[in-house]
């Protein structure tokens, strides 16, 4: 193995950790926030409930939701993978677990 084909591999596992380590909670994150609508913040720092948010951002917020549960099927899947072959004969990544 090239040093160069090794650095590519760990850009490659580097990508993969922030996307899926950094990014999924990030994302949750904003979910969250779009879900939430406009508030405003008190002096004392309390933030109070403004108005609802606008249906986009819902829709938006659903979507970020919708992506990380898929993202989590994905990964219960390809944790699973070799036992749901053994058992089912269903091949769920290609892989011949």
């Amino acid at each position: 193995m090239s040093f160069g084909t090794m650095i590519a591999d760990l850009g490659e596992v580097l990508l993969a950790g922030l996307v899926l380590g950094a990014g999924l909670p990030a994302l949750f994150a904003l979910g969250i926030r779009l879900a939430a609508g406009p508030g405003q913040v008190s002096e004392d720092g309390t933030i109070m409930h403004g108005a609802d948010a606008s249906p986009i951002a819902k829709a938006a917020a659903y979507l970020c939701f919708a992506i990380i549960i898929a993202a989590i099927i994905a990964g219960i899947l390809w944790i699973t993978k070799a036992t749901i072959f053994q058992y089912t004969g269903l091949d769920v990544f290609g892989t011949e677990a």
